[in-house]
């Protein structure tokens, strides 16, 4: 969930906090019981919704996002560079790795062009707007004066890209339903293949309590991100999770 740029509008938010808006937990829980998202690529530490998040120091532009590995990923991206992060996402598609883009709808401008080229699907938002969320306060701001849409770059789908509506409703009226069943992603969240497997591998790793053993895979995560080498990656684990079970 990352910045966020509505151009046009007269707001009087300061401008740090204009760029750190978070998408609105009812559209995100929506879209995650659907596609299990593994990391949030565009963040911030104070924006993020999902335990694996990727923020601006890490530049998914200029890495990318493939090392995931599998599953898909959510991105809100800045809405003044929206061209190559739809480009980004069509690359780790191609890599195995599926992508969910929150968008304002424009149809007229060079991106949404390319959207159509490269995207799976395209899920109008009808019916409404979406609200955004300080990241400060965690306050909704109503007044958005553009639509959204939603982007889908499934790396399973091949052939044109299909558009079609959600009703801003159904979206809502899904949260209400199923917000009681999610669980707390400071227990349980889904990580990417490689950081399971390497986590799997370690002895005592699941003796641990579930808060450490979240805290060991973000360790691993973080580690492959930086791309660290295999052995290291194990070795450092290993060390970790030695020194957490000789604490309990």
């Amino acid at each position: 969930m990352a910045k966020v740029d509505y151009k046009h509008s007269k707001s009087k938010t300061d401008s740090d906090i204009k760029d750190l808006w978070q998408t609105p937990i009812e559209l995100y829980e929506f879209l995650n019981a659907r596609f299990s998202f593994v990391c949030d690529v565009a963040a911030s530490d104070h924006n993020h919704l999902h335990l694996n998040y990727l923020t601006e120091s890490y530049d998914s532009l200029l890495n990318g996002w493939a090392h995931l590995k599998s599953g898909f990923a959510f991105c809100n991206p800045p809405y003044s560079r929206i061209l190559p992060w739809v480009k980004k996402a069509r690359e780790a598609a191609d890599h195995g790795v599926g992508t969910v883009m929150l968008l304002p709808v424009d149809t007229s401008v060079e991106w949404f062009n390319e959207l159509r080229k490269l995207a799976s699907e395209i899920y109008f938002i009808v019916n409404g707007r979406i609200s955004f969320v300080r990241s400060d306060n965690k306050q909704k701001i109503h007044g958005n004066n553009r639509g959204s849409l939603f982007a889908v770059f499934n790396p399973r789908s091949f052939g044109e890209c299909r558009i079609s509506c959600v009703n801003r409703n159904d979206i809502f009226d899904t949260y209400e339903k199923i917000k009681d069943t999610i669980p707390d992603p400071k227990v349980s969240t889904v990580w990417p293949k490689q950081v399971n497997e390497i986590f799997d591998s370690v002895e005592f790793s699941k003796n641990l309590t579930i808060e450490d053993q979240t805290k060991v895979k973000q360790s691993i995560n973080k580690m492959i991100i930086d791309n660290l080498p295999i052995d290291q990656i194990n070795n450092a684990t290993r060390f970790l999770v030695n020194r957490m079970e000789a604490k309990r």
